[in-house]
């Protein structure tokens, strides 16, 4: 099973073999349609390049019901960039763009890079509009929820046709594995899904461990406040609640330095666990046609062990806790992913692999309430922050989403609809260029809003992109 190392060099390998390696600061221009002089209907349109100071925006645009809508016309489309509108310089369809030639050859993840160019039939060719790379977060997931991750991928490419379109499996756990390289057999992915090293991988889920250290850490704060004042009365005065032995002293103190303990390996593996989702965004830059990106996962939380100490101000009703962390807030890490994301036009589709879940409640259940009955005046607190945990931990799968022009699929059981949309919209896009009239080489984000003129239809692009730096 490869290691993070040697999987970004094998897939650094595939991008070389594929021929289709971009630049680290710009994306290769695509070939795209431009529209038909208008003085000449007849005349056929022709096919131009894009300069490299062109910013392009693929659109995905949907009906009330979520089907793809086709037949759009470059007139029918606005686009504003900070609410600037900019002259679209040129348009095409997905059906409209040239595929890219690309040798068939499969890529053996442990090819060295010395040995990045295999040997192939001069005549094997395959036309590649798309690369899908599905991507399993197994440090933040529960095993039990990959039953119906692999039950929906299983459903998903046994009714793909294949033939223009690339495919990956990896896992993203304490270590990268890939599970299926770039392939363009769907029956070759199906074995992946079924696969030992496939179940391999999701075993080393860390969710059970994370689960271990909030259950700890209600123990010592049920411990805690069955013998120091808390929970709403007094405050802790080094005395027991109902007795004169000293066991308080310092005790909360403990308690918040085991909790910073834990915040800093949770901070670690988060850290860690980006830094991967970066260098897989990277390298997928380097893939061909349109770049879909499905990634699978329970949620993580950009501040790593903010709920652990959330717990603890829930127990003593005091807020102030909740700054006694010192974990910094992984967001510029997410930051710096979209960055590169929306360079090379890497869409996210993100989607909660626990399916349906009740609102505040979807990590709770009876034996921690039986568990915390000695705590039951705090209830409603503890219940809240769980409820924030939640909606935390989903932050960060919405922003890959929705700042790149995909879809975050949550409450839902079906995870195949979430991936059969995800497939489907790399199939039935819109491609727009246009010359920025902001020639500012200022390095800051540029908003881009596209609209459907006179339809009421769902618009999905890319939330914008960062300028070159002077």
């Amino acid at each position: 099973m490869p290691e993070s190392g040697s999987w970004t060099s094998a897939l650094l390998v595939s991008a070389l073999v594929l021929s289709c390696a971009a630049s680290a600061q710009q994306p290769r221009a695509p070939a795209i349609r431009a529209p038909a002089p208008k003085t000449d209907a007849s005349a056929p349109a022709t096919t131009i390049k894009v300069q490299v100071n062109q910013v392009l925006v693929p659109v995905v645009v949907t009906d009330k019901r979520g089907h793809n809508v086709t037949g759009l016309k470059v007139k029918d489309f606005e686009v504003l960039e900070n609410g600037v509108e900019q002259k679209v310089s040129a348009f095409q369809t997905e059906n409209d763009r040239e595929p890219e030639d690309i040798p068939a050859v499969p890529i053996d993840p442990n090819i060295a890079p010395a040995q990045a160019a295999p040997k192939s039939e001069p005549n094997a060719k395959a036309h590649v509009r798309r690369t899908y790379l599905i991507c399993l977060d197994t440090i933040n997931s529960s095993f039990s929820n990959f039953t119906y991750v692999r039950g929906a991928l299983h459903k998903l490419f046994k009714q793909e046709d294949g033939g223009d379109s690339l495919y990956a499996i990896l896992t993203m756990g304490r270590t990268l594995a890939v599970p299926q390289n770039l392939t363009s057999d769907p029956a070759t992915v199906l074995s992946a899904i079924g696969s030992k090293e496939l179940t391999r991988a999701i075993q080393q889920s860390e969710s059970m461990n994370l689960k271990h250290q909030e259950d700890e850490l209600n123990q010592m704060l049920e411990d805690y406040c069955g013998r120091c004042p808390c929970a709403g009365s007094a405050a802790a005065t080094g005395r027991m609640a109902t007795g004169s032995d000293t066991v308080c002293d310092g005790k909360l103190e403990k308690i918040e330095m085991w909790a910073g303990s834990a915040a800093e390996e949770r901070s670690f593996l988060t850290r860690s666990f980006l830094q991967n989702l970066r260098a897989v965004v990277s390298r997928m830059s380097q893939m061909p046609g349109k770049r879909i990106l499905v990634f699978v996962s329970d949620g993580f939380n950009t501040h790593p062990g903010r709920d652990l100490f959330g717990v603890i101000a829930a127990y003593t009703r005091d807020p102030g806790v909740m700054m006694n962390s010192s974990i910094n807030d992984a967001e510029p890490e997410i930051q710096d992913i979209l960055r590169i994301a929306s360079a090379h036009d890497v869409v996210f589709y993100t989607l909660d692999s626990r399916g349906l879940t009740p609102p505040g409640g979807g990590t709770f259940d009876a034996s921690e309430e039986a568990h915390l009955t000695r705590a039951s005046v705090i209830m409603p607190e503890i219940l809240q922050q769980k409820e924030t945990t939640e909606i935390e931990n989903q932050e960060p799968l919405a922003e890959l989403a929705q700042a790149t022009g995909g879809v975050f699929f949550h409450n839902n059981n079906d995870l195949f609809k979430g991936m059969k949309q995800a497939f489907a919209d790399g199939r039935e896009y819109y491609l727009l260029a246009y010359v920025s009239t902001n020639q500012a080489t200022d390095g800051k984000f540029r908003e881009i809003k596209v609209i459907v003129n006179g339809k009421n239809l769902t618009v999905r692009a890319k939330h914008g992109y960062w300028a070159p730096a002077g």
